[in-house]
């Protein structure tokens, strides 16, 4: 049934073909008004029924730099297209991210940056998301992080952390912004998602959006999950300000392992969850962080989990247990105040910001300021980054990016986060060059860790303890570029030089893509279609049982994808079809991932 709707759907597209391609992406083109001669009123009429009005406001994000090639930072268009539909499915693209889930899109999902999954830090709208819920020991499960909800993310690399800054959808037209995705396909996936938005003449704001998302899969680790986006906000002048509530909740029925080798069954394995993660905030600003010149902001935030301890219950080894007596829900306030100055200097743009950030919970209240300094001209950059965080831990790093000539890229960082949880210093350099050949990017590089602590993932085995990651050294290869007219094709693989706990010794991602508007046929940008191929590879990952730090391990893999979408007007057909071999695979050990996966639906966009 759910084939037959969407070809029925796809259908209706196509049968409304010239209706849609008098839509666009953008507000529509209003065609003239034959009761009305005087083209200047005319002019002045669609100027006022479409107005942009000031940005609301939005927190600062660090200048991206680096010389390997790919992006890491994505729009909004970018991240609906990238087919991933959580934030761990996007980021274990980025070379040096290890993914470990359960399943599919309900089950828990954890990422480790160079083996820690304690140094992947978020933020949303500047607000710092850290994990509240005991049962996950400090370690974030990014299935509680609303993807759709965004429209940028940006990546700050360092040998030791992965910072995260991620901005939620904003709207700047009077125009009403309208759309609707619809979703279905394997494991019984049904996804809806609704967006509203709209701007006042006075600058007013209001905006609402939300997804449901339900799945029924045969190992479990299933359900419904909803979220929701609310904001109320006012911009004019060098004034803004917004209420904004963002809200994930899942509903996740218990979940099985099977081990190979042995043979080995455990059906209630993960245990069931009913929970919820929930950001609310205010926040006012004077300019904004990209204005040149001085600019302000002030943000009061409520951070909270919950966790339904009724219908929710705590992992021992690889068993369920019973669940509490009584539900659990961590709240955690947090408020900032952060500035800057942007201006030219030493012909180049200069960017001085600092955050005071204050955290109060369980009645404590505690400070960690940091200050960023970075600065840029047309062939180089460098930045300077230091915190103090809630803990006491200092952290520091310097990074810096050059292009001397057309064909070269360089770029290194180093840094050092002190004293760690479990003691001592851990410090961490990185270098990488790219040269360009006809139009593609070949690039290398490497980085060097010291040993340090890192913390387990309890929340998928509780017997997967923290441990100490060794010091190392990895190598990194990778190139993009053109490979016949609108095809192109990238590579990005990383390589230790040796496997260790939460971190393989090879991971490799490789993309084969087709992507083109036929300008010459459809000069009205109406129509673009895009066809990719991916491939994933990874090495054995070895996890703690207890006491031994390779008690476990997640045999290798090798998984072939393929992704297709077309876009006629602001309407767009989609469908990624995962691991088409119908690989036997895992990511964590004993948690197979689904076979034969597929994806398909449509978002439709409306500017009313």
């Amino acid at each position: 049934m759910r084939v037959v709707a969407f070809v029925g759907a796809f259908a209706v597209v196509i049968a409304c073909g010239s209706n849609i391609a008098s839509a666009q992406a953008t507000p529509p083109r209003q065609t003239a008004d034959t009761t009305r001669s005087d083209s200047v009123s005319r002019r002045r009429e669609l100027t006022e029924a479409d107005t942009i009005k000031a940005p609301l406001p939005a927190p600062y994000v660090p200048a991206a730099m680096g010389a390997r090639p790919g992006s890491r930072h994505w729009t909004r268009a970018e991240l609906f297209a990238s087919g991933a539909l959580t934030v761990a499915e996007l980021l274990e693209r980025i070379p040096g991210v290890t993914r470990m889930a359960a399943g599919f899109i309900q089950a828990p999902s954890a990422l480790a940056w160079h083996g820690d999954a304690g140094a992947v830090r978020l933020y949303v709208d500047g607000v710092e998301r850290e994990e509240l819920l005991p049962r996950n020991a400090g370690v974030p499960d990014f299935q509680l992080i609303p993807l759709w909800s965004f429209e940028e993310v940006a990546i700050e690399e360092t040998p030791g952390e992965l910072r995260v800054h991620a901005r939620t959808w904003r709207v700047q037209r009077t125009t009403a912004e309208t759309r609707a995705d619809v979703l279905t396909g394997s494991e019984n996936l049904n996804l809806f998602r609704g967006f509203f938005g709209k701007r006042s003449a006075n600058g007013l704001a209001v905006q609402v959006a939300a997804q449901q998302a339900g799945t029924v899969s045969r190992p479990g680790m299933d359900g419904d999950a909803l979220g929701s986006l609310v904001r109320l906000g006012w911009a004019g002048g060098d004034w803004s300000v917004d209420v904004s509530s963002l809200r994930q909740g899942i509903n996740r029925s218990v979940g099985a392992r099977y081990f190979i080798p042995p043979a080995t069954l455990e059906p209630k394995a993960l245990p069931a969850f009913v929970g919820s993660s929930s950001l609310s905030y205010v926040r006012v600003g004077w300019r904004q962080p990209t204005s040149t010149g001085a600019w302000a902001q002030f943000v009061a935030s409520s951070v909270a989990a919950a966790l339904d301890a009724q219908n929710s219950a705590s992992t021992s080894g690889t068993t369920l247990t019973a669940a509490d007596s009584a539900d659990t829900t961590t709240s955690q306030g947090q408020y900032a105040v952060s500035g800057g100055l942007n201006r030219a200097l030493f012909r180049g743009k200069f960017r001085l910001s600092g955050t005071m950030r204050g955290r109060s919970q369980g009645g404590d209240f505690k400070l960690a300021p940091s200050v960023l300094a970075e600065w840029a001209d047309a062939r180089a950059q460098i930045s300077v980054r230091t915190e103090r965080r809630y803990t006491g831990t200092a952290t520091w790093d310097v990074r810096g990016a050059a292009s001397p000539l057309t064909w070269l890229r360089l770029s290194a960082s180093a840094g050092a986060t002190e004293p760690m949880a479990g003691g001592g210093t851990r410090a961490g350099q990185s270098a990488d060059v790219a040269v360009r050949w006809r139009d593609r990017w070949i690039g290398g590089g490497m980085v060097k860790l010291a040993s340090a602590a890192v913390p387990g993932l309890v929340e998928l085995d509780s017997a997967a303890i923290g441990a100490t990651s060794p010091a190392g050294t990895a190598f990194k290869v990778s190139a993009t570029g053109p490979v016949w007219r609108s095809w192109n094709a990238s590579t990005e693989l990383t390589r230790w030089a040796a496997s260790s706990s939460y971190r393989p010794q090879i991971e490799a991602h490789s993309r084969l893509w087709f992507a083109s508007s036929f300008g010459d046929r459809f000069p009205k940008s109406n129509f673009h279609l895009s066809v990719g191929l991916i491939h994933d590879y990874r090495t054995q990952l070895y996890v703690p049982k207890g006491a031994d730090p390779i008690g476990q391990s997640a045999r290798a893999f090798s998984v072939l994808g393929t992704q297709f979408e077309m876009r006629i007007a602001s309407a767009v057909i989609s469908w990624d079809y995962r691991n088409m071999a119908g690989t036997s695979f895992e990511t964590f050990p004993g948690y197979l991932m689904p076979r034969i996966a597929s994806v398909y639906g449509i978002r439709w966009e409306f500017w009313n």
